[in-house]
């Protein structure tokens, strides 16, 4: 999903530091919306695992830490779909409608 793909409001956080100029498939990703961040990530990094299986963690900046949004997700692409998803479920059900943050995660 490029820049240009993402839903009304959302953006990229680009974070050089991490990544160290290298091209890593296994990269978290990491999107953002008024004080909202969506990470994506492989669900574990041991060696022993499949390194192919993602979950999806909201996270406030006023908020407590990670609330998983799914877990177990097969694949990378896979996870930026369900991102995409939940972004958009934000546009319309808070930012254009009433719903609370709290309940739109509690309910995703």
């Amino acid at each position: 999903m490029s820049t240009d793909d993402l839903p009304n409001g959302w953006d990229r956080i680009e974070d050089t530091d991490q990544q160290g100029g290298q091209y890593n498939p296994q990269q978290p990703i990491q999107y953002e919306r008024d004080a909202l961040e969506l990470h994506l990530q492989p669900a574990t990094n041991a060696a022993d695992t499949d390194q192919d299986v993602w979950q999806v963690n909201a996270i406030r900046t006023e908020g407590d830490g990670p609330e998983v949004l799914r877990e177990e997700i097969e694949g990378r692409d896979a996870a930026i779909g369900t991102a995409r998803e939940f972004m958009e479920a934000y546009n319309e059900r808070h930012v254009e409608g009433d719903e609370s943050v709290d309940d739109l995660i509690s309910s995703f």
